[in-house]
């Protein structure tokens, strides 16, 4: 079986840090605008599910946990494309995951249910459904799926997923079944009784954690391989010993320094570059010291910093 190619890890970075730019823009600015629609009531005059309303319904609240997770992607987004490394806070991804799985069962359910019941043309393409119900679900999957896949999630972390949707049917249910204020605009009531309707979604819902869940998580394990295939196999980092190696990576690492940065070091590649030249008998804490060296040479500070030092790396 012929070897897949070398691809330069810091290519995949740049790549998913752009397209994660992008999609977290599109995803901000189309829940605006799908929020917006149907607070003006202009297109839906006299339903109860628009205006105002709009913030009872659980797409509405599902798009708007999306768009915040979005927004606190951006900013470690834009700083991933000016470094040329791409890594988010684990919890955001956890954010990233219960709106990714709460605007799918929007998706699964406005597709199916409220398709049957309002035609599939109006359920998924007229006014603000088209992005609350269409082109953000599938927008965000994407994004969950394929370019925030730094992170391997476990399987307890599925239960956090559906929180929300647990929640919400709670409220739902008591709104619609026992204080009847609310209209019964998600029919849980009217084809089955809604203790089924409610063990259903819980049901769908976690399914779909888990599906999403395991598409993430391969995809997480693909780009893992690449970058450390690259690290290890890569004659960028091809060199006599690791200290040339390691202080090279540290040449790199410094081109994109700007003042006031904090300085962090790299010590999974460093661990990949130590497996690559078989350790050589040189402790991790050696190479770190040796990474660090380098770098602040590169940037032009003084290395006799008693501040600076193995203990002091940033993960």
């Amino acid at each position: 079986m012929k070897d897949r190619p070398i691809v330069n890890a810091r290519k995949i970075n740049k790549m998913r840090c752009i397209s994660g730019i992008v999609i977290c823009s599109l995803v901000i600015v189309l829940t605006f605008v799908a929020i917006s629609l149907s607070l003006s009531d202009y297109f839906n005059s006299g339903s109860s599910e628009a205006g105002i309303g709009t913030f009872k319904m659980f797409t509405t609240i599902s798009n708007i946990i999306a768009a915040f997770s979005a927004a606190m992607c951006l900013p470690f987004q834009i700083d991933g494309l000016r470094r040329d490394r791409y890594k988010l806070p684990f919890w955001i991804v956890i954010v990233m995951y219960v709106g990714a799985v709460g605007v799918f069962l929007t998706f699964f359910v406005a597709i199916t249910i409220i398709s049957a019941y309002q035609g599939f043309v109006k359920a998924m393409f007229t006014n603000a459904k088209l992005f609350t119900h269409t082109i953000n679900p599938l927008l965000i999957t994407l994004l969950f799926v394929l370019v925030i896949s730094d992170t391997h999630i476990k399987f307890s972390f599925s239960f956090i997923s559906i929180i929300p949707v647990f929640v919400y049917m709670i409220i739902y249910l008591i709104m619609v079944i026992i204080l009847k204020e609310w209209n019964d605009h998600y029919y849980t009531d009217k084809y089955i009784p809604w203790p089924v309707s409610l063990i259903l979604i819980i049901a769908i819902s976690f399914g779909i954690c888990q599906l999403l869940r395991f598409l993430h998580n391969l995809t997480n394990k693909h780009v893992d391989k690449t970058i450390e295939k690259y690290y290890k196999e890569s004659p960028d980092f091809e060199f006599p010993m690791i200290k040339d190696a390691i202080a090279s990576l540290a040449k790199i690492e410094s081109k994109f320094y700007y003042k006031g940065d904090d300085i962090y070091i790299p010590v999974d590649i460093i661990k990949m570059l130590s497996d690559r030249y078989g350790n050589e008998g040189v402790p991790l804490d050696i190479l770190y010291d040796i990474y660090l060296e380098n770098y602040l040479i590169n940037i032009g500070d003084n290395y006799d910093n008693p501040m600076w030092s193995s203990k002091n790396k940033k993960m």
